[in-house]
């Protein structure tokens, strides 16, 4: 708690407002042409500090950023059915590399058709 309050609530939500607008417009210019849709609301003072994206692949996506191949770095995101895709941002420690990073990781997921390495039953918990 000493760190939030030393960081400051204000800092902390126009951080949050910067990094989920990045986070919309790399969304926008890269995903958006896979076939994903942006869900939140467009304006920031209508959402939180997350961004839930859509795509027809979205469960076997989502569990391709949890359990990757090889070197690739393991993103956990909220899976919410039917295949909506929560990317949550914490200010306080989530870098604007970080989302940078998560959006070329999906891309790449969809790109090179990772996600059909995962199975279409779904878990209990995602």
């Amino acid at each position: 708690m000493d760190i939030v309050l030393e960081a400051g609530i204000e800092n902390l939500r126009t951080k949050s407002v910067r990094q989920s607008t990045f986070l919309w417009q790399l969304i926008e210019q890269e995903l958006i042409p896979l076939g994903f849709k942006i869900a939140s609301p467009a304006l920031a003072s209508e959402r939180g500090s997350h961004i839930s994206i859509q795509h027809p692949e979205g469960y076997r996506i989502n569990r391709a950023m949890i359990n990757p191949k090889a070197d690739n770095k393991i993103i956990i995101p909220d899976f919410r059915p039917p295949n909506n895709i929560r990317l949550g941002i914490a200010p306080l420690y989530t870098s604007f590399m970080d989302l940078y990073e998560t959006v070329e990781r999906i891309k790449n997921i969809v790109l090179e058709k990772e996600y059909a390495l995962h199975s279409e039953n779904k878990l209990q918990v995602t």
